[in-house]
């Protein structure tokens, strides 16, 4: 047994149909059996349905005599069990019509296929089918070329009709029944006509279309109604799938889990990027639906979403018992609501109130219902809520931005968002709102006191007071068993972090950037599924509590601008003055262990992101503080006062990406850690040494150097290592580059060309040179003139790469060296050709001259090693001597190894 489902008008019975056509004839008996919903009885329509099924095949037969369903299960089994059969079984939506139709393979005879349509995939799944297929839309391909069929009986549309067709493509959403339909309709209409009929179909759906989709929709239980309805139009794209539509699913007397199943099983409702997401043409059935609860008088219908309506009911007073919920979401730019302050007295039953773009009058309402179960209303003039507002069943509380200068609580709260509310001061007593999972006070920044009963909600998830710059009073302590994401960012005022009463191991993300606090109690260690702590900005921060290493879970953590952490120091309460730490790092690590200080047991810390930007920091010692993060993947020291990376930075296997930028004490660095990929040293403007190329093959994966404006370094010890290395290495990675200050050609490269008019330079490859090829080298000298500069490089007629490297232009003063590095698969995959078969090879760098000059330009070819001989080396009349691949490593000790050309 196969299934076939999906949503109404997506083209099961089209698909069933052309298979029956295509195999009938191998089966001995067939039938395609199209199950018509009517309003009969139940037992009477399956009894039919038996007697339709053995009549197509066995014939006409006296003596069958069918008069219940059990008396027709034992003919089909008796007339069939010998017959190899085809059926179909077209529009199936009740699991007894399968039970009592097909209830299982030994019904049939062997090598029968019972293939079975539906709109709900649950039916397939409860009778145990082989197999399932989802239709899904036509592509935009297909779907253009099924309108145009229907509407210009051709392929392509009529001159002039081009946009239309996309326009209704898209209307419709590739669905075969709105194409064929929609074309149907619009045939031989003038342009005229197709732009009013386009217009009218967004405002009513079209008949035949609206009779078809709704079908699914009356078959549902009331429930399970109400709750396409809200989606159809509220929540079509606007919310995640998640804990959240549960939470507002809930608030109505809903119930989410299983509701939401059913309508993705019957095909109405699907996910999208982790959102609720329904067919356009599902989603204006549904409001269609409501539509026609009163057509004439919006105040009468249960749902107000257009705005026109919203307006006028709002304006107008015109709202009844009738009206459950209203979205005004108006177009950018729409006029000012006028509320009435009687607007809301009449809609008692009102459960949802929820503004977009929509700008109210300073009216206030007097009254809002106590049934309202969310209010989401931004940039709300009200003061405070209505008196006779109790709030009884309120779960959801948005309103940002809005002139509330005393939170209400209300007792079933479960999310409280008043970010930008400049006039409240404080977070009152919580403790008889349980239930509350969000709170959002962002940049409320006159708040100064968050009571001692928010650090004891036991269901918070969320808590959210970034940027209150005022906020002094926060719990002491914390017991916040399920709290997941903390942000007290750029609360200026906050001096003290609270000490934690438990494990918290929901607790992955806490951003205390730019407070004032000068550490973090030891209690910290209970946070243990901390993955993000960023630091950053705490100008009084001076050490790390030594449980911090028992965060096994730490993925990022930024110490960045804090000037007064001058060693990173992990000591409990300890002010690094007073005695000598653990990490301190003027001693090395052997000292510090033979002087008595305890040394914790290196933890394991997966991919450690670690930002240390302008710390303070004036030594750094491997074997100290970073020994606890073996596996480090990404330091950041930009801006620190450092002089040398030590040797002992190789002990730290995983380490990827190095960044050094500006640090302008920066002497050396003495090795490469085995798994480096990524070295940006930018404006490093004492830097002198670097490994020497030697030293650089236990680092394969060197794939990136930055090093602009740094005069001192010389970076021509490095070129024989890279021009080595990619002959050699053919795990090589995919990309390679290099800038550093210079204005020559590396010397190895073999053409080389000065540009033309200073922004263009072109090289033609001839298709012998491409069997065997293993990578190209590309380089390029620039001198900056812009703001921001890019070099574009064109391989053929297809762009290949561009903006290889971006940068301000304080950040490069002189002429600068690119180099740039593509394996020849890199190029096949962008090109879209095999080298092997290429005509011809055309490189173009170009720039903009505005930005850059481009003053002259080399690329060099590398063979695979058996194919080397093949190719002899051809140099421009201006290159010199070539130099073989085996004399290279001679010019680790050589300084002139590159040429003017």
């Amino acid at each position: 047994m196969i299934g076939i489902f999906g949503v109404g008008g997506i083209g099961k019975t089209t698909l069933a149909k052309a298979i029956y056509n295509s195999i009938a004839f191998r089966f001995e008996a067939r039938c395609f059996l199209a199950i018509v919903s009517d309003t009969s009885n139940q037992a009477d329509r399956l009894v039919r349905l038996q007697k339709t099924l053995l009549f197509k095949i066995l014939g006409k037969c006296k003596s069958l005599k069918i008069d219940n369903i059990e008396t027709g299960i034992i003919n089909i089994k008796r007339g069939l069990y010998f017959k190899r059969v085809l059926l179909i079984l077209d529009g199936v939506d009740h699991l007894s019509q399968l039970e009592t139709l097909a209830g299982a393979h030994d019904w049939f005879g062997n090598g029968s296929r019972i293939i079975i349509t539906t709109r709900d995939q649950h039916l397939l799944t409860a009778h145990g089918v082989d197999s399932t297929y989802e239709m899904t839309e036509l592509n935009q391909e297909d779907a253009f070329q099924l309108f145009c069929w229907h509407a210009f009986k051709s392929e392509k549309p009529d001159d002039g009709f081009g946009e239309f067709v996309e326009r209704i493509v898209n209307y419709a959403g590739r669905l075969p029944l709105a194409l064929t339909v929609l074309g149907s309709d619009l045939k031989g209409r003038s342009e005229h006509e197709w732009v009013s009929e386009m217009d009218g179909y967004k405002q009513i759906p079209h008949q035949d279309i609206q009779v078809i989709l709704q079908t699914s929709y009356d078959k549902l239980s009331e429930n399970e109604k109400d709750v396409f309805l809200d989606i159809a139009c509220f929540f079509n794209g606007q919310v995640r799938l998640d804990d959240v539509i549960r939470e507002i699913l809930v608030s109505f007397g809903f119930q989410p889990d299983s509701t939401i199943s059913k309508l993705m099983e019957k095909c109405l409702i699907s996910e999208c990027d982790g959102k609720l997401q329904m067919h356009s043409l599902l989603r204006d059935m549904g409001r269609e639906v409501v539509r026609k609860e009163s057509s004439n008088n919006p105040g009468l219908r249960s749902r107000l979403f257009f705005h026109d309506h919203v307006q006028e009911v709002l304006q107008e007073d015109i709202g009844t018992i009738s009206v459950e919920a209203i979205f005004a979401d108006f177009p950018e730019g729409d006029d000012i609501i006028h509320l009435s302050p009687e607007a809301f007295k009449n809609m008692r039953r009102l459960r949802l109130f929820r503004c977009l773009n929509a700008h109210f009058s300073e009216e206030l309402p007097n009254f809002l219902p106590n049934k309202i179960s969310i209010l989401d209303w931004p940039n709300c003039h009200l003061q405070s809520m209505p008196p006779k507002f109790r709030g009884e069943r309120l779960f959801i509380l948005r309103m940002p931005g809005s002139h509330i200068q005393e939170i209400p609580l209300f007792k079933n709260l479960t999310v409280m968002n008043f970010r930008g509310c400049g006039l409240i001061t404080e977070l009152s007593d919580v403790s008889r709102c349980p239930n509350l999972k969000k709170i959002n006070l962002r940049d409320c920044t006159s708040l100064v006191k968050v009571h001692d009963s928010v650090g004891l909600l036991g269901e918070l998830v969320k808590l959210n007071l970034a940027g209150c710059s005022n906020l002094r009073s926060f719990p002491r302590r914390l017991q916040l068993r399920s709290l997941g994401f903390l942000d007290l960012s750029n609360c200026s005022s906050f001096q003290y972090f609270p000490e934690i009463e438990y494990e918290m191991k929901h607790l992955g993300h806490v951003d205390l950037t730019g407070t004032a606090i000068e550490k973090l109690p030891s209690s910290f260690r209970y946070v243990t599924g901390l993955g993000f702590l960023d630091l950053s900005s705490c100008v009084n921060l001076k050490c790390l509590p030594r449980s911090i290493h028992q965060l096994k879970s730490l993925g990022w953590l930024d110490l960045s601008d804090c000037p007064n952490m001058i060693s990173f120091a992990m000591e409990n309460e300890v002010h690094i003055s007073e005695q000598p730490m653990s990490y301190v790092v003027s001693t090395s690590w052997e000292n510090a262990a033979s002087s008595g200080v305890e040394l914790l047991p290196p933890p394991t810390i997966p991919g450690l992101e670690l930002h240390l930007k302008n710390s303070g920091l004036s030594k750094l010692n491997f074997f100290g503080p970073f020994h606890f993060f073996p596996n480090l993947t990404v330091l950041d020291l930009s801006g620190s006062d450092i002089v040398s990376i030590p040797a002992s930075i190789e002990r730290f296997d995983w380490l990827r990406n190095l960044i050094l930028n500006d640090c302008r004490q920066l002497k050396e660095i003495e090795e490469f850690p085995p798994r480096l990929s990524v070295l940006r040293a930018n404006g490093c403007i004492s830097l002198e040494s670097l490994p020497k190329g030697s030293n650089l093959f236990p680092c394969p994966w060197l794939s990136s150097i930055k090093l602009a404006r740094c005069y001192k370094v010389n970076m021509w010890n490095l070129m024989p290592y890279y021009s080595l290395h990619a002959e050699l290495n053919s795990a090589w990675p995919q990309e390679a580059n290099m800038i550093f200050p210079g204005n020559k050609i590396p010397y190895w490269f073999s053409n080389c060309k000065e540009t033309s008019n200073n922004h263009r330079c072109e090289f033609d490859i001839p298709p012998y040179k491409l069997v065997g090829l293993m990578g190209i080298y590309f380089c390029a000298v620039i001198e900056p003139v812009g703001r921001f500069w890019s070099v574009d490089m064109m391989i053929g007629s297809v762009a290949y790469c561009s903006n290889h490297y971006v940068g301000k232009f304080d950040e490069m003063d002189s002429d600068h060296v690119w180099l740039q590095y593509f394996t020849s698969e890199d190029v096949e995959r962008k090109r879209g050709i095999s080298l092997d078969q290429a005509d011809n090879l055309r490189i173009i760098f170009e720039s903009n001259p505005n930005s850059v000059i481009l003053k002259r330009c080399g690329v060099q070819l590398f063979y695979k090693p058996h194919e080397q001989q093949r190719h002899p080396v051809d140099y421009d009349d201006d290159c010199k001597k070539p130099v073989s691949t085996w004399d290279i490593e001679l010019f680790l000790y050589t300084s002139d190894m590159c040429h003017n050309v």
